[in-house]
């Protein structure tokens, strides 16, 4: 089955094709989903709620050239309320996944086919923001998968790391007298 046979048919066909963007914030206590329209949406078997002109994503572009680029989730006219909440929900985003899909719709709002993920990532920290006196900016910043994948699982790889996971291990004793080492091969 061809990804997008509704949303292709369509546009063979002439008719307007629009999309947004659907996001899930899988928060510890209270998973959310949204989307950047207006009112209630039905799409893949949820119900997405709508943030209109509130909601915006910055920074939503593939990893190349093994970068791993950071994603901002930003809710713009947040009350006083939810900004001291925002300030403790450190448990309730850290490590937590986050996923931006996009979804097709007819030129009746009513979606096309279903959404595709377009960034799989992890949330790491919330942060709160004020670009002018009146406005005030809930952000979400969100890691691709590959963010880390650079870092040893136990920790780096060094002497002091090592003896912590095996007691009395010597094997990299000598690893920080290797860094600039220049070695001749093959020695005589």
């Amino acid at each position: 089955m061809p990804f997008f046979s509704e949303t292709a048919a369509a546009a063979l066909a002439g008719r307007t094709v629009r999309a947004s963007q659907l996001v899930f914030l899988d928060f510890a206590t209270a998973p959310m989903r949204v989307w950047l329209g207006f009112g209630p949406l039905v799409a893949g078997g949820f119900t997405w709620s709508g943030l209109g002109e509130l909601g915006s994503i910055s920074g939503l572009e593939s990893p190349l050239g093994g970068t791993a680029p950071v994603t901002t989730l930003a809710l713009s006219g947040v009350k006083p309320e939810l900004i001291s909440a925002a300030r403790d929900a450190s448990a309730e985003v850290t490590g937590r996944s986050a996923i931006v899909s996009i979804q097709f719709f007819d030129d009746a709002w009513q979606p096309l086919d279903a959404p595709y993920a377009i960034m799989s990532g992890i949330m790491d920290r919330i942060s709160i923001a004020a670009p002018d006196v009146d406005t005030r900016q809930v952000q979400v910043s969100v890691e691709w998968l590959f963010t880390r994948r650079a870092i040893p699982p136990f920790g780096m790889l060094s002497d002091r790391d090592q003896k912590a996971l095996f007691p009395g291990d010597r094997g990299l004793e000598q690893m920080s007298a290797m860094q600039n080492k220049s070695t001749v091969w093959p020695s005589y």
